[in-house]
């Protein structure tokens, strides 16, 4: 019977079929590394909460939430998906809006014992943000450091 689903030309729409349903199965969306540091005027944050959001006016339409908590001025970007395939560390290639949240003095710390910090109020909103990075494959070295103000 098999060599006549093969003869057929049945056995090759078959094993693409399947090898279809594996792939979908267990593959998101590729991610890359994405780390860096972050200084705050000139000084290196202790803590906060640092999210690259998907820039659709530069064409990244990715339903995705890429984020990393700062500790000792460095982040590790890992993503969250709608599908548990599209989560893990790295991030989709493709252009994002940087926005930091911080703990703001008399506010409950977003992580218990950061300090509090205060950063100019461009930074917490993806609409009004200066900050945007394109993620891409092989970055240089330095490609995703990121330094803010208070004012």
């Amino acid at each position: 019977m098999f060599t006549e689903l093969v003869r057929g030309g049945r056995g090759a729409l078959i094993a693409l079929c399947a090898l279809g349903l594996l792939f979908l199965a267990g593959c998101g969306p590729k991610r890359v590394p994405a780390g860096g540091t972050v200084e705050l005027d000139g000084k290196p944050m202790e803590g906060g909460m640092l999210y690259f959001n998907p820039n659709e006016a530069k064409g990244n339409t990715a339903r995705v939430s890429c984020s990393s908590p700062i500790k000792g001025g460095r982040f590790e970007l890992r993503t969250d998906g709608v599908e548990r395939s599209e989560s893990g560390s790295g991030v989709p290639p493709g252009w994002y809006k940087v926005t930091v949240r911080v703990n703001e003095p008399g506010e409950v710390p977003v992580f218990p014992g950061q300090p509090a910090y205060v950063i100019a109020p461009k930074y917490l909103d993806p609409e009004k943000t200066p900050l945007e990075f394109e993620v891409v494959e092989n970055p240089g070295p330095d490609r995703y450091n990121l330094k803010i103000t208070s004012k």
